[in-house]
């Protein structure tokens, strides 16, 4: 299969500096070699070491016990259950956060996975001694930050607009490329 080039060569590589907000994406997911090693393989990676891992999680978590197991596969959201009040916000307010904005016609997968990090990352500060001081003191940080620079929570125009195609977009597709070729269209009149 040969790679064609994108027609936006020199606007991806300013972007792939790393130097200023981005719109759209560097390397396009369909066409180019490094588009490709992402979507493909780099996430394709992410998502089936959660897969992998998620399960293992709630099976400790419900402490072997087969039939909570066997619910926990269908509802996570009933094991994973804290106690402890910064816990329980972070978790319901991240998951309700990616349900509510993960509504593309990929919405389901997308949803589960960022639920599914959620809930390994809170388990870590939930059961290790090490991680849930950390965590806290990282999210001090970074309120702190951001407090001094509310600006940078603020969506340029770009991210507005890519947003609310995004949120809007959930024309029902199998084809991928023509899915990702729409949406770009979308992105670049400005919609």
């Amino acid at each position: 299969m040969e790679l064609k080039s994108d027609p936006n060569t020199a606007r991806q590589a300013e972007q792939a500096n790393h130097d200023k907000p981005r719109v759209g994406f560097v390397h396009n997911c369909y066409t180019t070699a490094l588009g490709k090693l992402f979507q493909e393989s780099v996430k394709g990676v992410i998502e089936r070491v959660i897969g992998k891992c998620h399960p293992l999680l709630i099976r400790y978590r419900v402490n072997g016990d087969k039939e909570r197991y066997r619910e926990g596969l269908k509802n996570p959201d009933a094991v994973f259950v804290y106690d402890d009040p910064m816990l329980d916000l972070l978790n319901r307010t991240l998951k309700e956060t990616a349900r509510e904005y993960l509504t593309d016609s990929d919405a389901r997968r997308k949803q589960k996975i960022v639920c599914q990090s959620i809930d390994m990352l809170l388990m870590l500060a939930f059961e290790d001694v090490y991680y849930r001081p950390l965590l806290k003191k990282e999210m001090q940080n970074v309120i702190l930050a951001f407090a001094a620079h509310p600006e940078y929570l603020e969506l340029t125009q770009d991210e507005a607009n890519v947003d609310a195609i995004f949120n809007g977009f959930v024309k029902e597709t199998t084809d991928r490329r023509a899915r990702h070729a729409e949406f770009m269209r979308l992105v670049r009149e400005g919609r």
